[in-house]
């Protein structure tokens, strides 16, 4: 009789013993399959949406630009306002990036620190460009036919497609 109570309670110490091991196993793997690659991985969805956004803006600013020539200026103010809008999103989606390449350098998640560090920096100029781009298209909103503004905002498209450029092949190096 003793050996039939003794026998359970044997095969349950073993049991237990065998399910925490496989428990403690099991989160091992998910935090190191998951946390290796989490942050890279939503880095590089977000900056492929603030890119997407980017090709909408910019398509946006040359219908405005292409209005403004045809003598259509309240046409290129909606146009411009769009552009705006897609600047916003770009911005945030740029900000999501930030912080997931920030992450990603604290932690560790990287190959190369160096090339993650430089996707950092490249993030956040970016980041602060298309700030400075928001303004620059929301002024044209208002003031359509302001060339200086035309100019500005040409010119900080122009280095934002540079930096996104840089800081894309920044993160791929990081992970190379």
């Amino acid at each position: 009789m003793s050996y039939a109570i003794a026998h359970p309670v044997a095969a349950r110490r073993g049991g237990v013993a065998f399910g925490a091991l496989r428990t403690l196993l099991l989160s091992l793997l998910m935090l190191v399959s998951h946390g290796v690659w989490a942050e890279p991985a939503a880095a590089t969805q977000d900056l492929a949406l603030a890119k997407q956004n980017f090709t909408l803006l910019k398509q946006n600013y040359q219908i405005a630009k292409t209005q403004l020539q045809l003598g259509q200026p309240t046409a290129a103010t909606v146009s411009f306002s769009m552009a705006r809008a897609q600047a916003v999103q770009m911005s945030s989606n740029l900000t999501a990036t930030l912080f997931e390449n920030q992450d990603s350098l604290q932690r560790g998640l990287y190959r190369d620190g160096v090339s993650q560090q430089r996707a950092v920096q490249h993030n956040d100029v970016a980041k602060s460009q298309s700030q400075l781009l928001q303004t620059k298209l929301l002024i044209l909103s208002l003031q359509p036919t302001s060339q200086i503004d035309l100019i500005l905002a040409d010119q900080t498209i122009a280095r934002l497609t540079s930096e996104l450029l840089q800081l894309e092949q920044a993160m791929i190096a990081a992970q190379q």
